[in-house]
């Protein structure tokens, strides 16, 4: 009934030659192997609990601060699976698209799986897919190898003790490849929900059901998974959380945990919320919070040592004065606005893997012949970036729309501070194009303006990506107005924090001409 005809058949099959087989035989102690390794299989055991969005989200709720649009989607998910059991809808499966949580690391993404597998009651399997290089790790081996055994969907299976538990594929853009085979071909048929009920492991041999299963997927770089295993699942982007919001995890998950960790109750630690701010700020930097908690843990370490060592110490207080005695000196800062106008000085934004950043870029001219050089370890597209906006100003004052300034005996010099860091993109060619037009006519840019935008030959401003991350920056930067280009200002705004719309005057431009009247006093 719950093992399927296929199945049926051929366990009947090796039961029915284990027992004809003499004991002895090299054969029976694979057989007896495969035999027990089936019927450990729990068919037709399934946590019966009925989906609850309510508890989903209460849940999600409880263990996570704000990532709205990650929680709103997977209450979305739940509520059509609950639907569909309160219609009575037969084999309510896994008829949706497999979720896949997206962000840089320290964001969430797996604890949210585990708050799902919670929240819906089932059992949670987790399969570590980083680096994973070797098909059978996920098929099985066939019978006939030594120390055969079956995949790691099965042995899922097999410790959650139910036919649908939650599956986390951890790191699944991590998958390896090598001369065995791809394991990405095989998630192919594992998250094709017309196709995974009926997988088929090498070991086992008949057909296997996973259309119960909840997968869950995780990710840092969705580019890195190949287009048909991207095609079958729906992206959730967890993008990194904004200073307010580390605030608040900080001090209502963060702090709670790390002092029952540590067996200190509230009233030995006198932590101000100033001083965690400070924390946030100046001793982490990062897209998450794991660094975070590594800093906290830091703090009530070196605080029970205290307490320990000077046990008339009733409470421990940590402020702006004596935090450098706990943590070192200040790890990470944002360089803040210049005070002076400056000619060849603008500020680009840019996204790196742990938030935004706001860069310097200078410029420096003398006599030549109207070359361009670049240094600050810049990659193709940035150089092919910053030509095209030395072509771009060249443009401008031919057209007599920079006046009273020539290229022809001039060369430039464009370099980007930091020259240890790899940057690349073309997202800092409004920047560079406004960095050569205040060298060439000696006009100071205004130092409180950040931008960031490509720019095309024809002098159009194109759109860009980590728009959230680049004005976190500048707001932390004191910046008191960005451009940014139009296309981004009609369909990125909402993902906006409050907190930066604030403080930060937004200002559209969809030409270079529009840049030059914004950015030169």
């Amino acid at each position: 009934e719950f093992i399927g005809e296929d199945g049926y058949k051929e366990v009947k099959k090796q039961i029915d030659k284990f027992a004809r087989m003499h004991n002895d035989s090299a054969d029976s102690a694979m057989l007896q192997t495969y035999i027990e390794q089936v019927l450990e299989i729990p068919f037709g055991e399934y946590s019966d609990e009925t989906i609850s969005v309510d508890e989903v989200e209460e849940q999600l709720n409880k263990d996570h601060y704000s990532l709205q649009d990650a929680k709103d989607r997977i209450n979305e998910y739940f509520a059509v699976k609950e639907f569909l059991e309160k219609k009575g809808v037969e084999n309510a499966t896994n008829n949706s698209a497999i979720i896949c949580f997206v962000g840089p690391p320290g964001v969430g993404k797996t604890s949210l799986a585990n708050s799902i597998a919670t929240a819906l009651k089932r059992p949670l399997s987790r399969i570590a897919l980083g680096g994973l290089e070797d098909v059978n790790e996920l098929r099985g081996h066939r019978r006939t190898y030594l120390g055969a055994m079956p995949g790691r969907f099965i042995s899922a299976l097999v410790d959650a003790e139910k036919m649908n538990p939650v599956i986390v594929l951890d790191e699944i853009d991590k998958l390896g490849a090598n001369h065995r085979g791809d394991p990405t071909a095989v998630m192919l048929e594992v998250l094709d929900p017309e196709q995974n009920s009926k997988f088929r492991d090498f070991y086992i041999n008949f057909n296997i059901d996973l259309s119960h299963c909840v997968f869950v997927a995780t990710a840092n770089n969705v580019a890195k998974i190949p287009a048909p295993l991207r095609d079958r699942m729906e992206f959730i982007e967890i993008s990194s959380y904004t200073p307010s919001e580390k605030f608040h995890i900080a001090k209502e998950y963060l702090i709670p945990q790390e002092l029952k960790k540590h067996a200190l109750a509230k009233k030995d630690i006198n932590l101000s919320d100033t001083t965690i701010k400070l924390i946030i700020e100046k001793f982490t930097r990062e897209a998450g919070v794991r660094n975070l908690r590594r800093v906290f843990n830091k703090l009530f370490r070196k605080s029970v040592k205290q307490l320990i060592n000077n046990p008339e110490h009733q409470k421990i207080t940590i402020n702006k004065k004596n935090i450098e005695e706990y943590l070192d000196k200040p790890v990470f800062e944002i360089d803040p606005a210049d005070k002076k106008n400056s000619v060849g000085v603008v500020n680009g934004l840019a996204w790196t893997s742990v938030g935004g950043d706001v860069l310097k870029i200078e410029a420096v001219k003398f006599d030549g012949k109207g070359n361009l050089s670049l240094t600050g370890n810049m990659g193709d597209v940035m150089k092919e970036s910053a030509r095209i906006a030395h072509s771009v100003v060249k443009g401008l004052i031919d057209s007599n729309k920079l006046k009273e300034t020539t290229f022809k005996d001039k060369d430039i010099h464009l370099h980007i501070p930091q020259g240890a860091t790899p940057k690349d993109g073309p997202s800092a060619g409004i920047a560079m194009s406004l960095t050569i037009a205040s060298i060439l006519s000696d006009k100071k840019v205004h130092a409180d303006l950040a931008m960031t935008g490509e720019v095309s030959l024809t002098g159009k401003v194109l759109p860009i990506g980590g728009l959230k991350e680049k004005l976190i920056a500048a707001s932390k930067a004191n910046m008191k107005k960005a451009l940014i280009p139009q296309k981004n200002y009609d369909r990125d705004l909402k993902d906006i924090p409050q907190e930066v719309l604030d403080t930060l005057e937004i200002i559209p431009v969809s030409k270079i001409e529009e840049v030059m009247e914004h950015g030169l006093v």
